[in-house]
């Protein structure tokens, strides 16, 4: 069953392709054709349900500017990074409200052992 259609790479040459993601044997599959180097599938998520519930939750929201970006040459996607052709979003929000805390995550944003003081407002 066809979810919808995106854009995709084709794997050989890098040319913008369109493509189609489906769903096949409970998993979501991406279908694409360059003309140049014929058809590519593969796995683009592994269960459908789990694909499903997450899409609940897409947003793109309007996008804002990258700010100081450069300018690309060749374009996407031979200019990887940041650059004046996209737009992004807040993907993460963090806002450090204290660090108070045993100093010890593996994975602390805040880095809090490192600040050699206690914040708290």
């Amino acid at each position: 069953m066809k979810l919808r259609e995106t854009e995709s790479l084709c794997p050989k040459c890098m040319k913008r392709i369109p493509a189609e993601l489906i769903e096949e044997n409970g998993a979501v599959k991406i279908k694409k054709t360059c003309p140049e180097h014929g058809e590519f599938e593969d796995v683009y998520w592994s269960n459908i349900e789990h694909y499903k519930w997450v899409m609940k939750f897409q947003n793109d929201g309007d996008g804002i500017e990258n700010p100081r970006t450069r300018r690309t040459e060749r374009g996407c996607p031979y200019d990887c990074g940041l650059c004046e052709e996209h737009k992004s979003h807040t993907v993460l929000g963090i806002v450090d409200v204290t660090n108070r805390c045993n100093l010890r995550c593996p994975v602390c944003f805040a880095n809090a052992a490192s600040t050699g003081y206690v914040y708290e407002p």
